[in-house]
């Protein structure tokens, strides 16, 4: 039976009759609502807020009238005061889809697309911008998970808030289009900032980017998300800057559904040559958080398309080179910046700092800290230590931040990976040149 007095919220509805009308009490709880004529009975009607469920609101001048769902393969209706439905759309808004997006939003122009479908700017019946992704269910339909893929982005999109992430409002839902509805961004995706910056942002501008998006990363992070698509299409530029589409995002321990995915020339060598024995985690956006970064202190690729970005991105082979006609290309904040970038591309994502970490160092940096890599040894100094013998190998705990490199030339830094199982030195796949 249910625990009535721990209803989030609760007001009568009724269901028309031809010769009679029947009053139900609804209840809303944490992932349902039902809807009851006697507590000590079985509720009538069970609504699971998910993804499978359908509301259709019912308007007459501009009011919520009523709400539709469907029932035994019938379309019910129950009417309520329009202030209640009004509150029960705000409460469970993204939990479920609503039917019927002409009735609350106006649209007014198309401000961006994608290979699904279009973005349109509308406003709200109280004046607000938004901003309305109409997915084309067929297009959706022929790409392999398409839409299992958009139901697991929206299912995630739902429990975040955080105000460098994108705000999910509503979804709703017809026979041709999904419409899903965010908060209006007005800016520029960091693709198009950088475009008109060939020589890549101030040092300024970069730490405003970086800390707002670790910020974002270390709340999904600590939630147990992991985005997988961390690049400059997928950054917002604006008072706030935003991270957006979380398309490819996952539950860190739920890997199991296109395991390989994200964008070439951003993704961690883990995702792009997974292996199922190996599962990954959240350090994977740190790679690719670094690969961004480096595209933003140099206006340059990482992986450039000499052959295949692709290809390139797979083989893990990339210099590290300072943009000369960068104006800050010189400073001493520059400096420790590709320090830190050289850690967050490690090869071994247990070598590589997690989102606090990086804020933390980037912070320092800020504040002209010259010492980045004494910082991060020091932190890897602080980690439990295993002693190796003849016998056992040694072994790193995931709070391992850098690798162990000596004799290092002025021009040239060739980092090396721990020492494997086996005990030997693996090279890795990093070249840093000042220019």
């Amino acid at each position: 039976m249910y625990r009535f007095d721990n209803a989030l919220f609760t007001f009568p509805v009724t269901r028309k009759h031809f010769f009679s009308d029947k009053v139900y009490q609804l209840y809303l709880f944490n992932d349902e609502f039902i809807m009851t004529d006697n507590q000590a009975k079985k509720a009538k009607y069970e609504i699971k807020l998910n993804m499978t469920t359908t509301l259709n609101w019912i308007v007459s001048d501009k009011k919520i009238q009523a709400f539709e769902i469907s029932y035994n393969n019938k379309m019910k209706a129950f009417n309520a005061s329009p202030n209640k439905l009004q509150l029960l759309r705000e409460m469970i808004a993204g939990r479920v889809f609503y039917s019927g997006i002409q009735n609350f939003y106006e649209i007014q122009m198309k401000v961006g697309y994608g290979m699904i479908g279009e973005v349109y700017r509308a406003v709200s019946q109280n004046g607000d911008y938004v901003a309305i992704k109409k997915c084309d269910k067929q297009k959706l339909a022929s790409l392999q998970g398409g839409i299992p893929q958009l139901i697991q982005e929206l299912q995630l999109l739902q429990q975040l808030s955080h105000i460098n992430i994108l705000k999910l409002k509503e979804v709703y839902s017809d026979q041709q289009f999904y419409y899903i509805v965010t908060e209006f961004v007005d800016g520029r995706t960091l693709h198009t900032e950088l475009l008109s910056r060939p020589a890549g942002l101030s040092i300024t501008q970069t730490l405003k980017v970086m800390f707002q998006i670790l910020s974002a990363l270390i709340y999904i992070h600590s939630k147990g998300i992991m985005h997988r698509d961390i690049n400059p299409h997928n950054i917002m530029i604006s008072e706030n800057i935003k991270l957006i589409d979380f398309g490819l995002a996952r539950k860190i321990k739920n890997q199991l559904i296109f395991p390989t995915a994200g964008t070439p020339g951003y993704m961690a060598p883990e995702i792009i040559n997974y292996k199922q024995e190996k599962p990954y985690d959240e350090k994977a956006d740190i790679f690719s958080l670094g690969c961004m970064l480096y595209k933003m202190l140099s206006g340059e690729n990482l992986f450039h398309k000499q052959k295949n970005i692709f290809q390139e991105n797979k083989e893990g082979f990339f210099e590290l080179k300072k943009n000369p006609q960068h104006p800050e290309c010189s400073s001493n904040k520059m400096d420790q910046l590709f320090v830190l970038l050289a850690h967050m591309l490690e090869n071994d994502p247990n070598e590589r700092p997690n989102a606090q970490f990086c804020k933390f160092l980037l912070k320092e940096i800020e504040n002209n800290n010259q010492q980045i890599d004494k910082l991060i040894r020091k932190q890897q100094i602080m980690r439990p230590i295993f002693v190796a013998t003849d016998e056992t190998p040694l072994e790193r705990t995931p709070l391992s931040f850098a690798s162990n490199n000596k004799g290092k030339s002025s021009d040239t830094l060739m980092k090396s990976d721990d020492i494997t199982t086996q005990g030997n030195k693996k090279l890795s796949k990093i070249a840093i040149k000042n220019v």
